[in-house]
């Protein structure tokens, strides 16, 4: 038991002083959490979506996240000037038996300009708020330890200054888009960013003693789709590399859409069908499946562990729900 808890209070010891921050699978609903100037780039002028992920659930259950986002692509009266993008989203994860939560709240613009017909060019900006708080009441400290058993009536030797932290949060990031796509036709889009995030670094340190800045995130972020030459099937390769502090993250995504609007099949009510695989490096192999009809697609992703943690119940799925509708009438190129 002791063990269990030395590794417990370790794990919060590690997120404290090494924070990262949230990350999903789905890309298509929390893209504005990868790059703020991608607010707005959706194949529809109105985006909203919420995305469910849980892991580890040998360890209880007790790692939950869940994000809820909302875009909209302003229309321009000129067909030569760009465009404005809004994205709002919300945040909250859950984490450990310590419950270390965080909830955020974010607010991206970006403005997409339109440099032709196929080229676009990109920069946001967010603003936001980041809370973090903890609950005392399932710390468990060495001090506790009487030599034999955990006993709850002796002194941690720890003080808080603040349970709850609250602090504001700023970023912004550059991208461009390429597209020669056209509607139910055939080509290609290339779309590639830079952002920055937590660019004011807030602190999060629970104690008066010292100090826990969040470290800025910097990404980078490449992705493209490749329509097949008379098929219904469009190729979606992507990468994806974060650096935060001392940890790094590199994702290489593969995917094949099925466009069924392109082919002589009786599709139904469905429009899309979706599936591939994601490797997160050193950490964990995905495997993504997802459906669109009409306004409406879900996705459903499963990551299997291969790093040092791998283990029955080690692992985490997620589920994505996404509506887009067409609120203006847009210029005739697609940002998708």
């Amino acid at each position: 038991m002791k063990t269990k808890y030395i590794l417990i209070v370790s794990l919060f010891l590690s997120v404290n002083f090494y924070a990262q921050d949230i990350h999903f699978i789905n890309q298509d609903i929390t893209k504005t959490i990868l790059n703020p100037s991608y607010a707005g780039k959706n194949e529809q002028s109105l985006m909203t979506g919420i995305v469910y992920r849980d892991q580890w659930s040998e360890l209880g259950k007790i790692y939950k996240t869940y994000t809820l986002a909302g875009e909209i692509l302003l229309p321009n009266q000129s067909r030569q000037a760009g465009n404005l993008g809004v994205g709002l989203w919300i945040d909250r994860d859950n984490a450990g038996y310590v419950r270390l939560g965080t909830n955020q709240v974010g607010l991206s613009i970006a403005y997409h300009a339109k440099l032709n017909d196929q080229n676009i060019f990109a920069g946001g900006i967010y603003g936001g708020v980041l809370n973090q708080h903890l609950s005392q009441d399932n710390m468990r400290w060495d001090s506790q330890y009487n030599g034999i058993y955990y006993d709850a009536s002796l002194s941690s030797n720890e003080t808080f200054s603040a349970q709850s932290i609250t602090k504001p949060d700023v970023g912004a990031g550059i991208s461009y888009h390429f597209s020669n796509r056209k509607q139910k036709g055939e080509g290609i889009s290339i779309q590639t960013g830079f952002a920055m995030y937590h660019l004011n670094k807030p602190d999060l340190s629970y104690t008066s003693s010292g100090t826990d800045k969040l470290h800025t995130r910097n990404v980078f972020h490449l992705s493209s789709i490749v329509d097949i030459s008379r098929t219904i099937i469009s190729l979606n390769p992507s990468v994806l590399y974060m650096q935060q502090g001392k940890s790094t993250e590199l994702s290489l995504s593969f995917k094949s859409i099925f466009d069924i609007t392109k082919s002589q099949m009786k599709g139904g009510n469905i429009q899309k069908i979706w599936a591939g695989f994601h490797y997160r490096n050193k950490d964990a192999i995905i495997a993504e499946i997802g459906i669109q009809s009409y306004n409406v697609a879900f996705s459903f992703a499963y990551d299997w562990t291969i790093s040092s943690l791998k283990g029955k119940g080690i692992g985490a799925f997620e589920l994505g729900l996404k509506y887009q509708y067409q609120l203006f009438k847009m210029s005739s190129n697609r940002l998708l």
